[in-house]
Formats: structure tokens, C-alpha cells, sequence
């Protein structure tokens, strides 16, 4: 990600130039457009995680099904390829809740305090009030 100096984080007051107060207000269009964005994300994410701990669960039962039926040397092996099919499931749920989480949590700021602006778009209204500045 491409990170500005006085960029996110820093209000839109932080420099000498000041935006009409229409700029600083949410765009209740684009709040409701972010809001339902992250709600597709956030269900999309649920459905991953559930398919792979489905899967996980499957691989769970082949694995006592196999196990049950097999000599130690077979038994030994079958456990590695579970063990490490069990870690990589594990692994890649982890990622998922951890991407649900930061998507809540964003889903969450952008409740409270509309989306934040797209650095172009504060490039952009910048650039008009340096022209504004100049014009007087």
C-alpha cells in the first residue's frame, strides 16, 4: 500500500489547507455502498470458513476410519498425511477469521465514522483548494 505522509490515521486538519465542510462530510451513499461491501465480504469469508472446517471435520473421520483398519506401519503414515492435511487446514482457518475480524472491525469504523476518503480523492480536493488559494 502506497502510505503518504500525514496520510491515514491524520485528520483532513493537519495542514495549512482547510476543505469546505462539505468535503469532511460522510457521503451517506457511500457509507451505505461500504457498508453492504463488507457485508458481502464478511459473508463470503463466513461461508470459507465454515466450508473448511467442514472439510477439516471430513478429513478428521477418514482419517479414524483409516486408522481403525490399518497395521502400525499403515497407521503411522496415515497420522503424517492427516497431521500435516489437519496443520494446513488449521493454518488456512486461522487466516480466514483473522481476515473476518479485520473486515468486522473495519464494517465497525465504517459505522461510526463513514468510509475514509481515497487518498486521490484528498489529493484531488487539495489540488482545488490550492487553485481556490490562488485565485484570490
Amino acid at each position: 500500500a502506497l502510505s503518504l505522509p500525514g496520510g491515514p490515521g491524520h485528520g483532513d486538519t493537519d495542514g495549512p489547507i482547510s476543505l469546505d465542510v462539505a468535503d469532511g462530510a460522510p457521503d451517506p451513499q457511500r457509507t451505505k455502498a461500504a457498508i453492504d461491501h463488507l457485508h458481502q465480504k464478511i459473508l463470503k469469508i463466513t461461508e470459507q470458513i465454515k466450508i473448511e472446517q467442514e472439510a477439516r471435520d471430513d478429513n478428521v473421520a477418514e482419517y479414524l476410519k483409516l486408522a481403525n483398519n490399518a497395521d502400525k506401519q499403515q497407521a503411522s503414515r496415515i497420522k503424517q498425511v492427516f497431521e500435516k492435511k489437519n496443520q494446513k487446514s488449521a493454518q488456512t482457518i486461522a487466516q480466514l477469521h483473522k481476515k473476518l475480524e479485520h473486515y468486522r472491525r473495519r464494517l465497525k469504523e465504517i459505522e461510526q465514522n463513514g468510509p475514509s476518503r481515497q487518498p486521490k480523492d484528498v489529493l484531488r480536493d487539495m489540488q482545488q483548494g490550492l487553485k481556490d488559494v490562488g485565485a484570490h
